[in-house]
């Protein structure tokens, strides 16, 4: 890729949700942001849509501006003429924007103005996103995908994938491959530390049984009801494991109620929200940590890399951005067919009945994936430190 002659002005990133929202193409748009507000001017442009959290994500030195938006399908639509002049005024003030998709409608616009404008584009595509099943989801989900996101890829410079797998299988991506850059994302091993004298957060009922965890937010595609059978299997054959499930999300009441209908009883143990200042214990003392997600929503788990740093094993499922970035070899980690709980529950077995790795593995960090995109700006031409 040639270098491009460098314009002026600020990064300009756009993130569908606030810092206060804790999902995970948020943590993936922030944890860049702090790291290119190092050396870059970077201004955020942002919805209010969900910003009553109380532990937000750190920007750094970005600017943020928030605009108007509602929620629509637990996504946010930007409204009202102040909103979309304000996002414009933003893009074409801009060195370079970088998108984080899916954001219905606002990347189709985004997209256009800026290449009216001659600023370069980068479209951090996250997942294929769906609005459900039902033959009215499926309406929706082609709409959407008819009148925003093909339009945004089709006017965007460059489009990042989580991994090469990923853009080949999903539907939309692998419609624009030519475009498509792979940057693998990373964690932060500074927020897994472990401050001295710090109570346990995993209490078996049992306090012989093996730890078996989930973390991430409580939705259909990250599979968790398959998680619940395969617990309930290993019980039921003799197996003594417990299962504690981080998160918080819609789907918290039927988990509940599923898990009292399998006899989990109290071998379930649902903790909620854990902040960040608590992962680092609860990634060491797990025995394992599960992913089983189910479809092209999710690209790459992000907590398996995280349990991995922690030299904990993992499994996750066989999904094209899992299958890139996370081991199958029987030690680190485990892979298994989506949907299978049978599979989840052998994996389980394995992994509990081998010996724990004697080290953390290796790990990419967000400071390797911020300077991968800030190459890529300073190639369309939108790089130079303040």
């Amino acid at each position: 890729m040639a270098t491009a002659r460098p314009r002026s002005g600020p990064i300009v990133v756009i993130a569908p949700m606030p810092p206060a929202y804790r999902g995970g193409t948020e943590e993936y748009a922030y944890q860049l942001v702090q790291r290119y507000a190092r050396t870059e001017s970077v201004h955020v442009v942002t919805t209010v849509v969900r910003a009553e959290g109380k532990d937000p994500l750190s920007i750094g030195s970005a600017e943020l501006t928030s605009i108007s938006a509602r929620e629509v399908f637990e996504r946010p639509l930007v409204s009202g003429s102040a909103a979309w002049r304000t996002l414009r005024s933003a893009i074409e003030s801009a060195r370079v924007v970088q998108l984080h998709m899916p954001f219905p409608f606002v990347e189709r616009r985004a997209m256009r103005w800026a290449r009216r404008a001659g600023v370069p584009t980068v479209l951090t595509y996250h997942m294929d996103a769906e609005f459900g099943s039902s033959p009215w989801g499926r309406l929706v989900t082609s709409a959407y995908r008819t009148i925003s996101g093909r339009p945004a890829l089709a006017n965007c410079d460059v489009v990042v994938s989580n991994s090469r797998g990923y853009a080949r299988a999903s539907p939309v991506l692998s419609r624009v491959l030519p475009k498509v850059r792979v940057i693998y994302q990373g964690i932060d091993p500074g927020r897994l530390t472990v401050p001295g004298g710090s109570p346990p957060l995993l209490v078996p009922t049992d306090p012989a049984a093996r730890r078996v965890v989930f973390i991430g937010r409580l939705v259909g595609y990250k599979g968790v009801p398959y998680l619940l059978d395969a617990v309930a299997d290993l019980r039921r054959s003799g197996e003594n494991v417990e299962l504690f499930i981080a998160g918080k999300g819609p789907l918290l009441a039927p988990l509940t109620a599923k898990a009292a209908t399998l006899g989990l009883g109290s071998a379930a143990h649902f903790l909620g929200f854990v902040p960040d200042d608590a992962l680092g214990r609860l990634y060491r003392e797990a025995e394992v940590v599960v992913s089983p997600s189910l479809s092209l929503l999710e690209s790459t788990p992000i907590t398996l890399m995280e349990a991995m740093a922690c030299a904990t094993p993992v499994i996750g499922t066989t999904l094209p951005g899992t299958e890139e970035t996370i081991p199958n070899d029987g030690a680190r980690g485990l892979l298994v067919p989506p949907h299978d709980a049978r599979a989840l529950a052998a994996a389980i077995r394995r992994l509990l009945g081998a010996p724990r790795p004697s080290g953390p593995a290796p790990v990419r960090t967000w400071d390797d994936t911020a300077r991968d995109y800030l190459a890529l700006f300073t190639a369309l031409g939108g790089g130079g430190a303040r």
